[in-house]
């Protein structure tokens, strides 16, 4: 049995008039404070048993039920059964049958069972009926049969308190998924009419990374690139670059320019797909579209014809070639001119005025005529590679001074025909061997010298000096250009001298002065033997000049030349030491007839040529002298 069902007293006439409402000190009002004092002593006995079974288990479940909903304002309307508690001076007292005031707060209803919550303001509300009557049922069985029932409703209630929180968990994380559901879907929403509004946006504008004859027309209407290029029309400039830098411009105005639409950049947007959008900002569309454009073709032919690219005197181009730079050819680089095609620069400018270009390159755009071959030609390298291994070749005779062939003389004797085709000159080369020979050929010049006695003089003639070879040597030098060679060497000679200085005859040598009569024999310029001599009558003279030793015997007859009306030599002299000059018969020898040696004896007992000694001179001297040794013979 519920405390709340069955009070423990039933008073159907004691509906309480008027709720008492506390005070702000929470006394109750005066008039429910006497008709409730007359009844408390006979409920206090009762009141206390009830209070002491109960205040345990009630101030439990009185405190669990503020806890599950704090917000919640407990009744304040007892049931019959609750007791008063006698710690309270006076509780408000109402009647548990009767209804709440519409006017005032809603009654606070405490079961019977419920213990007042000591951490809460006590029930402030007892019916007049709470107070216990003279009835059969005692206090005390009144206060078993309540201290019974209790228990068992707190346990009812604990257990739906126990249950609560497995019933709260789902409710807890219920939420969260709700939330995070409907946030995507509001994201994917916002995500979709995003989408959906770009695209509608771009149906009416160009895409992203659009240009348009090189102009960005991004995100731009078709009524914005019209408004551009229309613009451009009314203040179009072409400017002509000619060769050198120099500029000059056609207008719009010289023209009567005019620009016309046209749909070509309705459908540039047409054919762009909108709703690709996405995708489209990561690509370039560029577009070249040609306007109807007008003007007065007459009026830009005259302007063209008038430019002075067109109107100077054109400079032919000239290909690119190898140079020689001193060390090495190199390509010189190729000279464009100024000679245009009229023809093809008046239609590019017809194009470039329709597409309203800004700029004409003359030389760039290739309008001069080009040179046949420029820098970069593969057979111009080539060719350049086929000099240079001919340069590579270095030739070094050794003369007095070292004559030396080497690339710097080798590259004027190189050429090329049209078909860079490399040609050797080689009659060059043989004129200038033949100039070779001729000035370091020395048989028969004229050489200065000083005599050991300080004349100085010179001599001429004679068998002695240097002969080069030049058919022999001409070829070689040939061969060695051609194979790029580097080589030291002796010209090829017929005949040899000592040196190459201006007395080839070097340091060793016979001097015979004729005009002193005396002879000198040098070892390395210093006289080792001397004598005087006879040589040649003015019939028969000595031949001056520069000899060498051609034979040497001991002893020999020497014989005259023929006589015709005897068929005889002129002589037959036996001599013992003979020392050949030339094959002519001039030599020294040993004279025994010869009655004295220098002075004026050749004047009138001269010799037939020869260089007439003392014999004892003569055997000396015989002794000494090596075949080959020059001998110098002068006045």
């Amino acid at each position: 049995m519920k405390p709340t069902d069955t009070p423990l007293t039933d008073h159907p006439q004691n509906t309480p008039q008027e709720t008492p409402v506390p005070n702000s000190q929470g006394k109750p009002q005066e008039q429910t404070q006497n008709h409730l004092e007359s009844r408390s002593q006979a409920a206090s006995n009762a009141s206390q048993e009830i209070q002491q079974n109960l205040s345990t288990e009630s101030f439990l479940h009185s405190s669990e039920d503020s806890a599950s909903n704090p917000s919640t304002e407990s009744p304040r309307s007892t049931s019959s059964d609750s007791m008063p508690n006698p710690s309270q001076k006076s509780p408000r007292s109402t009647s548990a049958d009767s209804a709440p005031n519409p006017s005032t707060e809603p009654p606070r209803s405490t079961s019977a069972d419920s213990a007042p919550n000591p951490s809460t303001e006590p029930p402030r509300s007892t019916s007049a009926d709470s107070a216990p009557t003279h009835s059969t049922e005692s206090p005390q069985s009144t206060s078993a049969q309540d201290s019974q029932q209790p228990p068992a409703q707190v346990s009812s209630q604990d257990s739906s308190q126990e249950a609560a929180p497995s019933a709260a968990e789902p409710a807890k994380t219920l939420p969260y998924k709700k939330i995070a559901a409907c946030t995507a879907a509001v994201l994917a929403a916002v995500l979709l009419l995003t989408y959906l509004g770009v695209s509608i946006y771009f149906r009416s504008h160009y895409l992203f990374n659009t240009t348009i004859n090189g102009q960005d027309f991004s995100r731009q209407t078709v009524e914005d690139a019209r408004a551009f290029f229309a613009g451009q029309a009314d203040a179009y400039t072409l400017k002509i670059t000619e060769s050198g830098g120099k500029t000059e411009d056609i207008t719009g105005s010289e023209i009567d320019m005019s620009w016309n639409d046209s749909q070509a950049l309705d459908q540039i947007l047409k054919d762009q797909n909108a709703f690709a959008w996405p995708m489209e900002y990561f690509k370039e569309t560029s577009k070249e579209i040609t306007f109807d454009i007008s003007y007065d073709k007459a009026a830009l032919e005259k302007k063209v014809s008038s430019l002075k690219a067109v109107t100077a005197e054109p400079i032919q181009p000239q290909s690119a070639y190898p140079e020689f730079d001193g060390n090495s050819y190199v390509i010189k680089p190729e000279v464009y001119g100024t000679d245009l095609d009229s023809k093809k620069l008046l239609k590019q400018i017809h194009e470039s005025v329709a597409r309203l270009d800004e700029e004409i390159d003359l030389q760039k755009e290739g309008f001069y005529k080009a040179p046949e071959y420029t820098a970069e030609s593969p057979k111009l390298k080539e060719l350049c590679q086929t000099l240079n291994q001919y340069c590579k070749a270095s030739i070094t005779y050794e003369m007095d001074i070292p004559i030396v062939v080497d690339k710097t003389l080798i590259s004027t004797w190189l050429s090329y025909d049209a078909d860079f085709h490399v040609t050797l000159d080689e009659a060059a080369i043989r004129n200038w061997m033949t100039e070779f020979g001729r000035r370091y050929d020395t048989v028969g010049t004229t050489r200065p010298l000083t005599t050991p006695a300080g004349k100085a003089t010179e001599v001429s003639g004679g068998t002695y000096g240097w002969i080069i070879n030049e058919d022999v040597e001409f070829p070689a030098l040939v061969t060695s250009i051609r194979n790029g060679e580097v080589v030291t060497k002796a010209p090829a000679c017929d005949q040899t001298a000592a040196s190459h200085a201006p007395q080839d005859w070097g340091g060793t040598f016979l001097e015979v002065d004729m005009t002193a009569q005396h002879m000198w024999y040098l070892e390395n310029g210093t006289v080792v033997f001397e004598s005087d001599v006879v040589t040649g009558k003015n019939s028969t003279p000595t031949p001056p000049g520069v000899y060498n030793i051609l034979e040497k015997l001991s002893p020999t007859v020497l014989v005259g030349n023929i006589v015709p009306e005897t068929n005889e030599p002129e002589y037959r002299t036996p001599v013992d030491f003979w020392m050949r000059v030339t094959w002519s018969g001039i030599g020294f020898h040993d004279a025994t007839w010869q009655p004295a040696f220098g002075g004026d004896v050749y004047l009138w007992n001269g010799s037939h040529g020869c260089i007439n000694m003392p014999y004892y001179n003569a055997q000396e001297l015989y002794s000494i002298l090596q075949l080959g040794t020059p001998v110098v013979v002068h006045y």
